[in-house]
């Protein structure tokens, strides 16, 4: 997640949709007082050696926190910060309503199955500690993974309305993108390879599925299936 102040815009990072690559690019345009969230050791090594801006203004003030982020913080001195996955409402509530809806603000979405199957097998071979067992069959993953792993949508979305003012669709990624980049002032992003080596399997994703966990994410992503028109492509 970026928030720049300098070029008022804002990056909401969804999941398994090139947001690190966008993120660690978009970094080369940010000023000092923007909001970079910070990501993985191997991907900041990356934006290091572009010679981008790191994680930086990470700290949510005081006045911004809830209850339970204050009571960490008097009790186990535990800082609340900005994090790469920050949903709509909060970012919402941290740097103030007037700065959420005047910034230009914009995601990626992704086909809902064929992200379900890039989501696995990167939670299987992240390499490290919230890497799920390498047991885990796919179906076991879909049944069981936590609804942000599913679905975006608290991510662009606020009591069950787009927030977002621009909504790039990651199987259109580069015209979309390019056409945001027009839109904020900034030039066209030369996409590092980021996060890449985790998906073994390169079969089309739908050979993944059955029936049963097809119809799954079919329901688990209703709103996003509909609204953006994603359709399962059987290649079974």
């Amino acid at each position: 997640m970026i928030v720049s102040h300098l070029h008022r815009f804002i990056f909401m990072k969804t999941r398994k949709t090139a947001g690190t690559s966008i993120e660690i690019a978009l970094s080369e345009n940010c000023g000092p007082k923007d909001i970079i969230s910070k990501i993985d050791a191997n991907d900041e090594k990356l934006r290091e050696e572009l010679g981008f801006a790191g994680p930086q203004n990470l700290a949510v003030p005081i006045r911004k926190l809830n209850f339970r982020e204050l009571l960490r913080l008097l009790i186990k001195r535990e800082k609340t910060n900005h994090y790469n996955h920050c949903t709509a409402d909060l970012v919402k509530h941290r740097i103030g309503s007037e700065k959420f809806d005047s910034y230009t603000s914009f995601c990626v979405v992704r086909n809902p199955w064929d992200r379900a199957v890039s989501m696995y097998w990167f939670s299987r071979n992240r390499g490290d500690r919230h890497a799920i067992d390498q047991s885990i069959t796919f179906t076991e993953f879909i049944f069981s993974a936590p609804r942000e792993l599913i679905t975006d949508q608290d991510i662009y979305m606020i009591d069950g309305e787009i927030v977002i003012d621009h909504i790039v669709r990651f199987e259109n990624l580069r015209p979309e993108l390019d056409e945001v980049m027009s839109i904020i002032g900034i030039p066209s992003l030369t996409l590092p390879h980021a996060k890449g080596g985790t998906r073994k399997d390169k079969q089309h994703y739908s050979l993944m599925f059955d029936d049963k966990t097809r119809d799954f994410i079919a329901e688990m992503c209703a709103f996003e299936i509909k609204y953006f028109g994603y359709e399962f492509d059987d290649q079974r």
